[in-house]
C-alpha cells in the first residue's frame, strides 16, 4: 500500500520549497499508476464536514499535466469534480474564495468532452459568482426581505471597520455584511475576474454558440462590468509576453491587432505556430464575444447592426 500522504507532501515541498525541484519529482510520481489512482480517491476531511481527495497536490498536478497522465486516474478525478461541489471547489493555488479551483482547472482541457449533466454542473457553479443574474435576483430578494422586516435606512446604526466606527443605515449595514459573507464564501472559489470560471466556460468548445449566447447575458447582469471585462480580455492578448520580444512595447495597439493583423502576419511575427494559434484563438474569442454581446458603444453607434446580427 502506497503512502499517499507522504508522497503528496514530498511533491508539495518540491513545488513550493527551496530549492524547487517540482518537475523532477512530478516526473517520478506520474509514472506510478498506483500512486495516481490512489491519490484521486475521495476522503473526508479531518473535521468530517467535507470531502477531499487523498493526494491534493498530486491531483492538482494532474489537472495541469492532463495530456501526459494516466487517463484512468484522470477520468476518476474529473468524475469527482463534476459530481461533488467539495472537490470542484478545492483550491491549491490561491485563496479558497477565488483561486484556481479544480473545476476551473478541468476546463483548461479543451479536449475533455463533457456530458450534458457536467456542463450544467459547471454553469450552476459559475452562476454563484458575484455579478450574475442569479446573484442579482438573490440580492434583490434579500433587500425585499429586509424591507418586509422593517429594516430600512431610516434606522441609523454604526459599523466598525478596522477600528473606525461610522454611522450607517440599518439596511445598508445588513446588505454590506451579506455581500461580505458571499464574497468570502467558497462559492466564489472558481477564479478571479476577469478570468474566472465564466471566461473559461465561454472559451470552452463544449458549449455551443447558442448556449454561449444565453450564458454571456446571464453571467454579467451589469453592462458596464461586462464591457470592462471584454476590454481586459483584449488587452490581455495585446500584453502577452510573446508580443514584446525584448522591446518596451508590442508592435501593435489593441485596434491594430484585432482589425488589421491576419493569422499569416502573426505567424510571420512569432515564427512559431503554437504561439500563433494560441494568440489567434484569443483574438477570435474576443471577436466572438463582441458578436454575442456587443459593448454599449457598439450598440449606440450601430443599433441596426446589432438588431440584425446573427450567430455565425
Amino acid at each position: 500500500m502506497v503512502d499517499i500522504k507522504k508522497i503528496d507532501n514530498e511533491l508539495y515541498i518540491a513545488r513550493y520549497g527551496l530549492p524547487r525541484v517540482a518537475n523532477a519529482k512530478w516526473t517520478q510520481i506520474k509514472s506510478n499508476l498506483e500512486v495516481l489512482r490512489e491519490a484521486v480517491k475521495v476522503r473526508r476531511n479531518k473535521w468530517n464536514n467535507g470531502d477531499l481527495v487523498k493526494g491534493l497536490n498530486i491531483s492538482d498536478a494532474m489537472l495541469i499535466d492532463y495530456k501526459d497522465v494516466d487517463q484512468v486516474a484522470y477520468s476518476e478525478l474529473i468524475k469527482s469534480i463534476y459530481t461533488n461541489t467539495d472537490i470542484a471547489r478545492l483550491v491549491m493555488d490561491g485563496a479558497s474564495n477565488g483561486g484556481y479551483s479544480f473545476l476551473v482547472m478541468s476546463l483548461w482541457n479543451h479536449s475533455l468532452r463533457l456530458t450534458k449533466e457536467q456542463k450544467a454542473f459547471a454553469v450552476d457553479e459559475a452562476m454563484n459568482k458575484i455579478g450574475t443574474t442569479r446573484y442579482k435576483k438573490q440580492r434583490d430578494e434579500y433587500s425585499k426581505k429586509l424591507d418586509e422586516q422593517g429594516i430600512t435606512d431610516d434606522i441609523t446604526t454604526t459599523i466598525d471597520i478596522d477600528g473606525c466606527v461610522n454611522p450607517i443605515g440599518a439596511k445598508a449595514k445588513n446588505e454590506y455584511f451579506n455581500y461580505t459573507c458571499t464574497m468570502m464564501s467558497d462559492t466564489q472559489a472558481h477564479g478571479t475576474a476577469p478570468y474566472d470560471i465564466r471566461y473559461h466556460i465561454l472559451r470552452n468548445p463544449n458549449w455551443t454558440l447558442e448556449e454561449k449566447q444565453k450564458l454571456i447575458m446571464d453571467f454579467w447582469c451589469d453592462d458596464e462590468t461586462y464591457d470592462e471585462y471584454l476590454e481586459q480580455w483584449e488587452w490581455g492578448v495585446v500584453n502577452d509576453n510573446e508580443n514584446y520580444k525584448g522591446e518596451p512595447f508590442p508592435p501593435f495597439d489593441r485596434y491594430e491587432l484585432f482589425n488589421e493583423w491576419s493569422y499569416e502576419m502573426l505567424l510571420e511575427y512569432y515564427g512559431n505556430k503554437e504561439t500563433t494559434d494560441r494568440i489567434w484563438e484569443e483574438i477570435e474569442f474576443c471577436r466572438q464575444m463582441h458578436k454575442l454581446r456587443p459593448q454599449q458603444w457598439e450598440i449606440k453607434t450601430s443599433p441596426q447592426r446589432v438588431l440584425t446580427q446573427s450567430i455565425e
